[in-house]
This record gives C-alpha cells, sequence and structure tokens, in this order.
C-alpha cells in the first residue's frame, strides 16, 4: 500500500443481543487510518494513485459534489504524494464554498464547476476528450472510484481480516465498487451483504458484472 494501514483496527461489537443469537459482530475501523483519506476511499484509489505516480503527467482528474469525501481524498492523497490534482464539480460555482470544497482547495486540488446537465455526461467519451484537451493527459478516476481498478484496490481491504473466520461480511453500497472488491476477495464459504444507501440503486449486480466480469454470490438488503 501506498499508505500506512496499519491503524486499521477490528473492534467486537457487545450487546446482550448477540450472546441471545450466539453471534460475534465486529466492525473493521477503516477510519483510522487517515482522518482525510478515509475509510474505503484509500483502498479504490490505491491503483490509480499508482498510475499516476508512475505517468509522466503526475496529474490526477476526477468527479464529486460539493460535498463529495471522494473529492476530498483525492486531493489529499494527491498532496501527500506530490501530484497534481483536478476535481470537476457537479453544480454552478457558489458563492461559500462547502468545507470539503474548500479541503479540497487547501490541498492543491484545481476544481471546475459544471452543470448538472454537464455531469451526467461524465462518462462519454467526448466529454472525456474534451476534458483531457482542457487539462492535458491526466489519470481519470470515475466518480467514486466506480471502475474495474476501483474494485480491484477494494479487494485489499479484505487482507485486513484473512486471520479471522467471520461468516458474513456486511458493507453500504454506493456506486457498488467496494462491494465488488469485497465480492472478490470473500472466500467461498463467506456471503456478503450489501445496504444500497442511494435512492434508486437498483442495478447492483450490473455493476458488479462491469466492474469484475462475473457474476459472484450477493445478498442485498
Amino acid at each position: 500500500m501506498l499508505f500506512d494501514i496499519s491503524k486499521a483496527v477490528i473492534e467486537e461489537l457487545h450487546d446482550e443481543l448477540f450472546v441471545q443469537k450466539q453471534v460475534s459482530v465486529s466492525v473493521l475501523r477503516l477510519d483510522k487510518i487517515h482522518p482525510l483519506i478515509s475509510g474505503n476511499k484509500l483502498f479504490k484509489l490505491h491503483y490509480f494513485l499508482e498510475e499516476a505516480i508512475t505517468s509522466e503527467h503526475k496529474t490526477m482528474l476526477t468527479f464529486g459534489g460539493a460535498y463529495s469525501n471522494h473529492l476530498a481524498a483525492t486531493a489529499h492523497a494527491c498532496k501527500l504524494l506530490q501530484l497534481k490534482s483536478i476535481g470537476i464539480v457537479r453544480g454552478e460555482k457558489p458563492e461559500q464554498f462547502s468545507a470539503t470544497l474548500q479541503q479540497c482547495l487547501e490541498d492543491g486540488m484545481q476544481l471546475k464547476f459544471i452543470s448538472r446537465q454537464e455531469y451526467a455526461k461524465k462518462d462519454d467519451d467526448a466529454f472525456i476528450n474534451n476534458l483531457k484537451a482542457s487539462f492535458g493527459e491526466c489519470t481519470i478516476v470515475p466518480e467514486g472510484g466506480y471502475h474495474p481498478l476501483g474494485a480491484k484496490g477494494a479487494t485489499l481491504i479484505m487482507g485486513l481480516v484473512k486471520d479471522n473466520s467471520y461468516t458474513h461480511i456486511v458493507t453500504a453500497t454506493g456506486t457498488a465498487t467496494t462491494l465488488a472488491g469485497l465480492l472478490i476477495g470473500a472466500r467461498p464459504e463467506q456471503t456478503v451483504v450489501s445496504f444500497p444507501v442511494l435512492k434508486g440503486m437498483t442495478d447492483n449486480k450490473t455493476r458488479i458484472k462491469q466492474l469484475q466480469g462475473r457474476k459472484m454470490n450477493l445478498r442485498t438488503c
């Protein structure tokens, strides 16, 4: 890993219900790794950062809203690794920046605000080509790290629990990138349980197939 992940710890939760049901429940505290490059963000960015470090352009470009932890994590990681960062922000430039965007600026990220209509085209080839024409060559990270490289990075999370015999791995799900990585890294006898947290997220199985090219054992709640 590009950053020290030794601060991640597994904390067992205690509750009378767990005792009654004879189950053990633990939380993997990825939030303890770094205060700004939070939780799963570091893992999803890992291989994109490696690509940018070894490139000639030394630049990463990514997408997010005004309160995007993904933008903030990218900006800070790039600052620490002496990479240039560019953030394409959904919506018009506000009169007052959110604390998240202010942090991005403090970490040296160049921000470009675009309308929501333009932002909806962020995955189109023509839109991406226009960005490269404007900013030059760069490593482009889709919103939330939604890309096979992001999923590959998320598989590294399972290395933190490899010595424990957990039967179920439970995660909140946004773009499904972390979920795809956990499914790749899980053992055959383990069940991965997903709790979608965004409205209208009904295509997780399709997303997983796109991210990893194969069907996996998934339970959505």
